[in-house]
């Protein structure tokens, strides 16, 4: 037999707290949009501030509705409606959403709803709950219900709800004039929902949904360029996963290799979600229940420059939110380990293909093929060659074990203009002019040492269980190979 004693958490300290969960304005308000979907609402109307006198955000739809009921219980946090499962095509995952989300951005929520005919709204108010230190909510009168913004919003409808966040205190505090910020703001939640929710937006039937952001209706982007003519769309391929309780269910992964930046109008490249994103975006596309997660990542699998067209969509139910580690704001996931492998015969078929789409531009025609070179000899038609430089080889690999996979491609784009400035005319009169300074020194055979223990440490922890074959590994790479002492040295230490 066991002593229970409720423990029930501070309401102030609890909620003060959870503001802190790391939202961005963007995602907080597509933390909404989301409710608003799964509500099943054609129109979404997102209304931003005006006037410099009166700073709010409310986003209206004309979804499902909530009763009296249902809405108190949608305010609590941890909706009890969550306990009894969630439909395929809902977009929520705690039953935190709504107040966490808007409650990072603002301190006063208001949630008004009409269904049956009946309109009930009920407000969190931080300054309330600091000053009970309890969970207590406005409950709405009906003059109070006439009073809240955009009321009248309901009244054209059959059903549907309200959000409304009003006391930008963190904004306040960190930029001082709300009405600008807000202004301001509203660029990047147009580029922000038109990606995430572009597959909302552009549908052809009566699921589509439209989105309003004041009086201009949002057009969804197409990261794939699906009905580009140049565009490579690969076979759709399915993968059965269990979830947590063994019950499995469809993945659908499907690749695309987008089209060379020189076949793209101005036009493709702003409906691809930018020029400046256009490499830097390329890898997976995590969808759940048609809604983005996650896009732009090789989630740390090994990339070069010859997967800067691929891009992969997956689609993944909301039933697996478990084992993909979905968080609570939407806005990061992983791939399992036990699909891992699976995946990987779909990235490499894509990248092989992206491999292929490139290789007109050159060959690699170095002197000795089993060695692995710092600059490649590329060659080109017509008798002609250039040099790139090598991002398989393993002096880069230090880099890419400490660049995280959004830099990479902005470094990529540095390694780029380098190449195409390498000062071949200067270095050729120097070289025969006998002035260009190769002496080896003792303080450069230490440097090339240091690397390649960095490099042997780095292949170590990462699964080699040799360390002698790691180091003739090395030995065939540049620089490495050019110091034939080294590699005996090294391998008298182990």
């Amino acid at each position: 037999m066991h002593n229970l004693r409720k423990n029930q958490p501070a309401a102030d300290v609890l909620m003060v707290s959870m503001r802190a969960m790391g939202y961005s304005f963007e995602s907080a308000v597509a933390d909404i949009l989301d409710n608003s979907i799964s509500a099943h609402a054609t129109e979404i109307k997102l209304k931003f501030p005006v006037e410099p006198t009166e700073c709010y955000v409310a986003i209206c739809d004309n979804g499902d509705g909530m009763t009296k009921d249902e809405l108190f219980d949608a305010m609590k946090y941890g909706s009890e409606y969550k306990r009894n499962g969630r439909a395929d095509d809902d977009l929520g995952r705690f039953g935190l959403g709504m107040k966490s989300a808007s409650l990072s951005q603002c301190r006063r929520l208001t949630v008004a709803s009409r269904k049956n005919g009946i309109i009930s709204a009920y407000v969190w108010d931080l300054d309330i709950i600091e000053e009970n230190h309890d969970w207590y909510m406005i409950e709405c009168s009906e003059e109070q219900i006439a009073k809240i913004r955009f009321i009248d919003y309901l009244d054209k409808h059959e059903s549907g709800t309200i959000v409304v966040w009003e006391n930008f205190d963190v904004i306040q505090k960190s930029f001082g004039n709300v009405y600008s910020e807000l202004s301001k703001r509203m660029t990047s939640i147009e580029n922000y929902i038109s990606l995430i929710f572009h597959r909302f937006l552009n549908r052809n039937d009566k699921s589509a949904v439209k989105i309003w952001l004041n009086n201009c209706r949002l057009n969804g982007l197409d990261p794939f360029l699906e009905n580009h003519n140049k565009t490579d769309i690969r076979r759709e391929i399915s993968i059965t996963v269990p979830d947590s309780s063994g019950k499995e269910h469809i993945i659908k992964v499907q690749p695309f290799i987008l089209p060379f930046q020189k076949d793209l109008s101005y036009e493709d490249k702003k409906l691809s979600g930018g020029a400046e994103n256009y490499r830097s975006m390329q890898g997976f596309y995590i969808y759940r229940s048609g809604r983005l997660i996650v896009w732009g990542t090789w989630f740390n699998r090994h990339r070069d420059e010859l997967t800067k067209y691929a891009r992969i969509r997956v689609d993944i139910p909301n039933s697996l939110d478990d084992i993909w580690g979905i968080d609570i704001k939407k806005q990061s996931a992983t791939v399992p380990l036990s699909i891992r492998k699976r995946l990987t015969k779909a990235i490499d078929e894509t990248m092989d293909k992206s491999v292929q789409k490139q290789r007109y531009r050159g060959r690699t025609d170095n002197i000795d093929e089993e060695t692995d070179y710092i600059w490649n000899r590329k060659s080109l038609r017509e008798g002609l060659y250039t040099y790139q430089i090598n991002r398989n080889s393993r002096i880069f690999d230090i880099l890419k074990e400490k660049i995280n996979d959004e830099a990479l491609p902005y470094l990529d784009m540095v390694l780029e203009e380098i190449e195409k400035n390498v000062p071949y005319q200067q270095i050729y009169i120097d070289k025969s002019q006998n002035v260009i300074n190769e002496e080896v020194t003792d303080e450069r055979i230490a440097d090339v040492e240091g690397k390649a223990e960095i490099i042997i440490k780095m292949s170590m922890q990462t699964g080699a269980t040799d360390i002698n074959s790691v180091i003739d590994r090395l030995f065939n790479s540049e620089p490495f190979c050019n110091y034939p002492e080294l590699k005996q040295k090294l391998k008298g230490h182990t």
